[in-house]
């Protein structure tokens, strides 16, 4: 051996990945040159890797967090049969002379499809020792004009539809792409994944299924892997799925070709998510959410439950269970159109001395899947994005009935039994209401009088629960015009509860909240301020002489409306019907004789 041969070996050496890895070579970037061969790997078909050519044109710089890409020409007979690069070919290790390289990342858009970018192997290797630490992210690199990763879009099976709509629009702000699954999850024997073995990186598994395919580039002894050779969502540290996968089909394409595959099982976790890749250890799963969904047609006498796996990280979590469910209730009624609905939600978490239980009752005339999510759209970020604590969600029930029976009643009119009342009295109102298309049918309420209300004429209101209902978009509202159309981004509002002290407060106060089924009777009592708050100061004041300005100001009225800082006077009644109308009437408030 040469004493120029052993100099390259030790420089290689110094690069061998860290301990407990296979007995693997880095080819250092410095020593690139054009004219350079080497040999790639991946799967085109099955789960066979196979080879194919790679050649060497020279090195593209990049604008950090990228680092510096290498430029590849890429050939023989698996690139024929795949029509070129491959959307799922990102992590395909790439060798010379047995070190790694790196792995295939990008290609360019329009242009030579044997022409690629691949990632080296060093910068592979830094984002499979993020693994333990936790860092800032940085912010998402722009890739040269022209210049596009290799990776599949999120690919969705078993969600289609509208509900497939609503998830391409939740995920494109975080820049992930959303198409269609043609193979569901496949049962073939799974098998121990390898530097270019097909794998997925597993957003939502179950029934339902989200993935983004890749190639995996390496693996350690020591169970760890690093692929893709670019970034899925760039959140740096992240808790997803790792899953084998089959290729199908590499389908040819004018644009770029693209593995057509199905999902296996799952294999461990990605744990990093960076710009040089993607890293994860087999063995270790991320923590999840088990969400069942159930979803009960009256009408027809079925029930259908669904039953997925979501992964934790909120703006993926929120949008992935809400797709689901409204996957769920439109496969399990198979159609669409009016109905009334029951639903019932428990969240059910170690942070939360009790399930968070909602029920509530709600009707449409033209699309009743879609307002059955409201109060689990509300329920998910009040849990996943409050301000006061973090909240680790162990499980979902999403359970759903259906029947097309118009169950709504109008308020028609609120009469109150006795026209004039004192303070500390109970106060009887007798409501009419109209159930669709039936006879009248009368309830009553019973509303209290504070002892501390002034005299004087007192406005009650009769009203629906739904009085929120009827004006909130529905979580999966897809509008008529196109946002771009309106000139401004459609945003679904987030009705989180707020002013609470504390996170029982926050849930309580979801779960008691008004009712579509509810009547609701109130009013803003007309107090004595001065009598309610100089109580207390009664002794202190007979000892002290008062100044001009106090006997100025007990000259004052002392009294007011309340101002909000007290709670309204209200009560609740619940019904079998969504209701909807609006009925008023005054009492008046007469001094109590003594």
């Amino acid at each position: 051996m040469t004493k120029i041969s052993r100099f390259l070996i030790v420089g290689l050496c110094l690069l061998v990945f860290s301990a407990g890895c296979h007995a693997l070579e880095i080819f250092p970037l410095a020593h690139v040159v054009p004219g350079l061969v080497g040999v790639g790997k991946t799967v085109i078909q099955g789960r066979e890797i196979e080879e194919f050519s790679v050649e060497v044109l020279g090195i593209v710089p990049q604008s950090r967090p990228l680092p510096d890409l290498i430029m590849v020409r890429l050939s023989g007979p698996a690139i024929e049969k795949a029509g070129g690069l491959a959307s799922g070919m990102s992590g395909s290790p790439v060798y010379i002379d047995g070190a790694l390289l790196g792995a295939v990342s990008h290609g360019y858009s329009g242009a030579d499809k044997t022409i690629g970018l691949v990632t080296p192997a060093q910068a592979m290797f830094d984002v499979l020792n993020r693994i333990a630490p936790l860092e800032v992210e940085a912010a998402q690199p722009e890739p040269v004009e022209d210049m596009v990763a290799l990776a599949a879009p999120v690919v969705v099976t078993g969600i289609g539809g509208r509900a497939l709509d609503y998830l391409s629009r939740s995920l494109d702000p975080l820049r992930l792409s959303v198409m269609p699954g043609l193979a569901h999850q496949g049962e073939h024997e799974p098998v121990s994944l390898e530097p270019g073995s097909a794998f997925a990186v597993q957003l939502l598994k179950g029934d339902f299924q989200a993935a983004v395919m890749g190639t995996v580039t390496h693996v350690t002894e020591d169970g760890r892997f690093v692929g893709m050779g670019h970034s899925v969502t760039h959140r740096g540290s992240v808790g997803f799925f790792a899953a084998d996968a089959y290729v199908h089909y590499t389908m040819p394409s004018l644009d770029v070709p693209y593995k057509i595959f199905s999902v296996g099982e799952v294999v461990g976790g990605v744990f990093e998510d960076r710009a040089a890749g993607v890293a994860g250890t087999f063995g270790q799963l991320p923590d999840y959410l088990p969400v069942t969904i159930t979803v009960r047609d009256s009408d027809q006498g079925t029930k259908q439950e669904y039953k997925v796996d979501v992964v934790s990280i909120p703006s993926l979590m929120i949008p992935l269970v809400l797709a689901s469910a409204y996957q769920g209730v439109d496969a399990g009624l198979d159609r669409i159109g009016p109905g009334t609905s029951y639903v019932r939600l428990q969240f059910d978490s170690p942070q939360i001395p009790q399930p968070m239980i909602r029920e509530n009752l709600y009707y449409s005339d033209s699309d009743i899947a879609v307002w059955s999510l409201t109060d689990l759209m509300d329920g998910l970020e009040l849990l996943a994005n409050n301000s006061l604590q973090d909240v680790e969600l162990t499980h979902i029930s999403v359970e759903v009935e259906v029947g097309q029976a118009r169950r709504t009643a109008s308020i028609e009119q609120a009469v109150p039994r006795l026209s004039t009342v004192t303070p500390g009295d109970s106060l009887e109102i007798e409501v009419t209401i109209r159930p669709y298309r039936q006879e009248p049918e009368k309830r009553i309420l019973r509303i209290e009088i504070p002892e501390d209300t002034m005299p004087g004429l007192l406005t009650v209101t009769v009203r629906s629960g739904a009085a929120g209902y009827y004006v909130t978009k529905p979580p999966v509202h897809v509008p008529l015009t196109p946002a771009t159309e309106l000139g401004d981004e459609e945003e679904v509002p987030h009705t989180v509860a707020t002013g609470a002290e504390s996170l029982e407060k926050l849930i309580t106060d979801f779960m008691e909240r008004e009712k579509n089924n509810e009547i609701v009777a109130e009013f803003y009592p007309f107090i004595d301020s001065f009598a309610t708050s100089s109580k207390d100061e009664a002794v202190e004041g007979e000892a002290m002489e008062d100044s001009a300005g106090e006997i100025e100001d007990r000259a004052m009225p002392a009294f007011r409306w309340n101002d909000g800082s007290s709670d309204v006077q209200k009560v609740r009644l619940t019904t079998q019907y969504v209701i909807d109308g609006l009925a008023t009437f005054d009492v008046e408030v007469v001094a109590p004789e003594y």
